[in-house]
C-alpha cells in the first residue's frame, strides 16, 4: 500500500507541474495581459542583465557630473556656453543696428524730407510764428501759414556757399495769393532771394543788414512759364559771382547782376510769405543743392 500511495503522489506533483509550467509559457506567448499585473517580461528584456543596486550612500566626486557643465554633444558650445563663462561676454559678431542710420552730412545733395532733418532750421523773419506751422509729413515740407503779412525760412545749416545751385519742387494747396521763396548766401550781412508769386509775377532781392537798409530789388517781373492756382512748379535759383538767376520750370526766366552789395557766401534755404489771404499752405516734395 505505501508504494502506491508513493507513486500516486509523484503522479500529483507532476500533474501539477505540468500545469504550472504550461500556464507561464501562455503569458509569455502573447495571451491577453491582465491589466492588473505588472508585465514582467517587458521589465526584464529591457534592463541589463545583471540587477541594479541602488546605492544608499553619497556618491563619490568622481561620480557627480554637473548637467550645465559639459554641453551636450549633439549641439554647438556655442548654444550652451560654460557655467563659469562671464555673465557679459563679448558676441562674436557685432548685433544688428535697431535705429535707422543716419546719412552723413554733406554739401550738394537731395533733401527728400523723408524724416524731419536735424540740421535744417526754421526762421519767422516777419509775422506771428504763433500761426506759423512748418512741418515734415509724408515726404513733404509743409508751410502752414494762418496770419497776414508773414515771411516763414527754413536753411540748411551745416554748410554756407559762395556760388550755388538751389532747385525745389512746390504744390500750392491753400490761398492764392502767397509767394515761394530760394535764398542764397544767407548770413549776417544780408541775403539773395527770389520771390515767385502765386499769381505769375516774380522778384528777384539783395536784403542788407547793414543800418537797417533791408529789401533791395533788383529785378520784377512775370512769367507764362509759372503755373497758377492749386498746381506744382519747379523753381530754382544760381548765385555764381555777382549774377543771380532764377529758373522757372527749367527755363531760365531772368539773369541780373548785383554791382552794388556783393554778398559774400553764406547759407542755401526755401520760404514762403503769406498777403492778404489765409490759409497760405506750401508743400515741397525736395530741395536740391549743387554747383551753379
Amino acid at each position: 500500500m505505501r508504494p502506491k500511495s508513493i507513486k500516486t503522489l509523484s503522479a500529483i506533483l507532476i500533474v501539477l507541474v505540468l500545469s504550472t509550467l504550461s500556464c507561464e509559457f501562455s503569458f509569455d506567448l502573447g495571451g491577453k495581459q491582465d491589466d492588473t499585473v505588472t508585465p514582467e517580461i517587458q521589465q526584464v528584456t529591457s534592463a541589463p542583465i545583471d540587477p541594479v543596486v541602488q546605492t544608499t550612500e553619497a556618491p563619490t566626486e568622481t561620480a557627480v557630473v554637473p548637467p550645465t557643465s559639459v554641453p551636450p554633444t549633439s549641439v554647438p558650445a556655442t548654444s550652451f556656453p560654460p557655467t563659469d563663462a562671464p555673465a557679459a561676454a563679448e558676441p562674436t559678431q557685432p548685433p544688428m543696428p535697431t535705429d535707422e542710420p543716419v546719412a552723413e552730412s554733406q554739401p550738394y545733395y537731395t533733401e527728400e524730407f523723408d524724416f524731419v532733418p536735424e540740421n535744417w532750421y526754421f526762421e519767422v523773419l516777419m509775422g506771428n510764428e504763433e500761426k506759423t506751422d512748418i512741418s515734415v509729413n509724408d515726404g513733404k515740407l509743409t508751410f502752414t501759414i494762418e496770419d497776414y503779412d508773414t515771411y516763414a525760412y527754413v536753411f540748411y545749416e551745416d554748410y554756407t556757399y559762395a556760388d550755388v545751385y538751389l532747385e525745389a519742387t512746390a504744390a500750392n494747396r491753400g490761398s492764392n495769393d502767397n509767394m515761394i521763396t530760394l535764398v542764397c548766401r544767407y548770413s549776417n550781412t544780408g541775403f539773395y532771394e527770389v520771390n515767385i508769386g502765386n499769381d505769375g509775377l516774380y522778384d528777384i532781392y539783395a536784403y542788407i543788414e547793414a543800418m537797417d537798409t533791408g529789401y533791395r530789388r533788383l529785378y520784377n517781373g512775370g512769367s507764362r512759364n509759372i503755373n497758377t492756382g492749386l498746381k506744382s512748379n519747379t523753381f530754382a535759383m544760381s548765385c555764381e559771382g555777382n549774377e543771380i538767376k532764377l529758373y522757372v520750370n527749367g527755363v531760365l526766366e531772368r539773369t541780373v547782376e548785383d554791382n552794388t552789395y556783393n554778398l559774400p557766401e553764406g547759407l542755401i534755404g526755401v520760404g514762403v510769405s503769406s498777403f492778404d489771404s489765409t490759409p497760405v499752405i506750401i508743400d515741397f516734395d525736395y530741395v536740391y543743392i549743387d554747383v551753379p
